[in-house]
């Protein structure tokens, strides 16, 4: 069955940001807020592992030292030099099911750039079976293109599923959507799968679950809401709102929902736009175009002696608000805010850029 948000965790994976044609100056302001959730999880004794492309190794190095101090060189930072595409480590890592037996399999799922978005996907690819052998577990290979944004599990064999991202990605092509749930009840252990009827406007993954609605556990559900009928995502919201009120779970549960602050979009600044070297092959990103910014884009680590979640920040009113909310919501857990408004120029936030490797 496929793991949940809540399990384990031994370990944080997380990359370093550096291309130039998709950060302003090569990551820079990215770069910043990796450090600073490095500092986070590093301080609340999470191991971090962070994957370096080789030609940026040297500098990561120099960047970590002057952003952590002493904490650079902390046990539990581990640097690993691996060449990839993009940072967006949890769309292509493998997928992580648990057998009867209790030990872990890996699936490798095929993965296109978000339908060609990005042209470095091979690179990805390599990426993951390059994870899969540094956590010491064999690849079964799939057909179907997935990525791991794209579902989200309760534990208990029910998924939440955004069809965009899957129906539309050429591998997928003249497969219909019940075939497609087919496989993943099959190859995920899932007996329901729940799919939400729409996507946010400044998703450009095609519809990704992780910005929109996720499980916090089982029967219990939290989603991006905005009351503001002027916001573009105001209609996709009540809609996906009135289907999980009506949506019963694998254990034939209502569903009971939570919500966050949506804000609207902020947007690429002239000055980032003009920082970004635009070719061929890559989304081009100009001045005044929406950004992904989503509180249920968050970061949830399980150890013994820390629960933690942490949502990504944009420096707005509503960054206070989703957090009071989600401590509300997850009491038993500490939950913060750290910046991640440069990070969303690259489309994700911290639950696309990073993986949870399983106790």
């Amino acid at each position: 069955m496929l793991a949940t948000e809540w399990q384990a965790a031994a370990s944080v994976w997380l990359r370093w940001p550096s291309r130039s044609d998709i950060w302003p100056q090569r990551g820079a302001a990215a770069q910043d807020e990796l450090c600073g959730l490095i500092q986070a999880l590093i301080e609340r004794q999470v191991p971090v592992n962070l994957q370096v492309q080789p030609a940026s190794f040297t500098d990561a190095e120099t960047r970590l030292r002057e952003q952590l101090g002493q904490l650079a060189d902390a046990a539990l930072l581990k640097l690993h030099e691996c060449d990839f595409g993009e940072i967006w480590l949890r769309d292509c890592a493998p997928f992580l099911t648990k057998a009867a037996s209790g030990e872990w399999q890996a699936l490798a799922y095929e993965f296109d750039g978000w339908g060609g978005i990005d042209d470095q996907f091979a690179k990805d690819l390599q990426a993951r079976d390059w994870l899969a052998e540094a956590l010491q577990l064999p690849l079964t290979s799939r057909s179907m293109v997935l990525e791991g944004g794209a579902i989200h599990h309760d534990g208990e064999g029910t998924a939440l599923l955004c069809t965009g991202s899957i129906l539309y990605r050429q591998g997928n092509q003249g497969l219909t959507a019940k075939v497609l749930a087919e496989e993943l009840k099959e190859s995920l252990g899932l007996s329901t799968i729940l799919t939400l009827p729409g996507r946010l406007n400044a998703d450009e993954t095609g519809g990704h679950v992780d910005n929109l609605a996720c499980f916090v556990r089982p029967g219990e559900v939290v989603m991006a809401m905005t009351q503001d009928a002027s916001h573009p995502d105001y209609a996709t919201c009540r809609r996906v709102y009135d289907y999980l009120q009506e949506a019963r779970d694998a254990q034939g549960r209502p569903l009971k929902i939570h919500t966050l602050p949506l804000p609207r979009s902020p947007r690429l600044s002239a000055a980032e736009g003009a920082s970004i070297e635009h070719r061929h092959g890559i989304r081009k990103r100009i001045a005044g175009m929406a950004l992904m910014a989503t509180y249920v884009n968050f970061l949830r680590v399980e150890l013994p002696d820390q629960k933690l979640i942490i949502l990504p920040g944009f420096g707005l009113p509503t960054d206070e608000q989703a957090q009071r909310q989600m401590q509300a919501i997850m009491p038993d857990h500490e939950v913060l805010v750290l910046p991640a408004r440069a990070l969303v120029v690259g489309g994700g936030a911290w639950h696309c850029a990073s993986f949870v490797a399983p106790i």
